[in-house]
């Protein structure tokens, strides 16, 4: 059994914590929840359009209460398989807590697999420009191809399809949140991380 490590805050993505979280239970992982602080972390549902349809771009509605495991002063990063980043605002946050950029450099660096959606590759162009990394192909959220160019790396836009580039799994938003988990477990499997045993 690997041990995943999640990195969450406020307004992370509801959804995206929830599929991947529940994805990696299933394949029989250990998962940990990370946050900057211990304590049940409000998630959040972006609605396209608003919930009534009178919001001209997206609408944020109160999530889940997700319970941390840790706070990332806690977090030893090296006694983790792979990381996974869930999408939403709250990785904009996130890329500005110095704790949280070392423990996704630690991954960045040692080449362990990386799972990042939506605006969760913000956090990991953070980790990549501190550890000196450019040339990736990284893909997200449209709103960051300008930080995903600015970091040295390259936007690849494929809504339907992650991006997969040596540890780095990515992908654009919902719907997406099944190709991005099939993508990250298929790169467990390569790299010899099984959670249940193998059929």
């Amino acid at each position: 059994m690997a041990r995943i490590l999640f990195t969450i805050a406020e307004s992370t993505s509801s959804g995206i914590h929830d599929y991947a979280y529940f994805r990696m239970l299933e394949e029989g992982h250990e998962v940990v929840v990370a946050a900057p602080v211990r304590k049940p972390t409000r998630s959040v549902v972006i609605v396209a359009g608003g919930a009534n349809g009178t919001v001209d771009t997206f609408q944020q509605q109160p999530g889940l209460m997700i319970e941390v495991d840790a706070a990332f002063d806690e977090i030893d990063p090296s006694a983790y398989d792979a990381l996974v980043i869930p999408g939403g605002p709250g990785p904009e946050y996130l890329r500005a807590d110095f704790r949280c950029v070392d423990i996704v450099r630690h991954f960045v660096e040692r080449d362990k697999p990386i799972a990042a959606i939506c605006h969760g590759p913000n956090l990991l162009l953070e980790a990549l420009y501190a550890a000196g990394i450019k040339g990736r192909r990284l893909s997200g959220n449209v709103v960051i191809k300008a930080d995903v160019l600015a970091a040295g790396c390259v936007w690849v836009h494929t809504p339907g399809q992650a991006v997969v580039d040596a540890n780095l799994v990515t992908a654009w938003r919902r719907p997406d949140y099944d190709v991005w988990m099939g993508a990250f477990v298929a790169l467990l499997r390569q790299r010899g991380i099984w959670g249940l045993p193998a059929q």
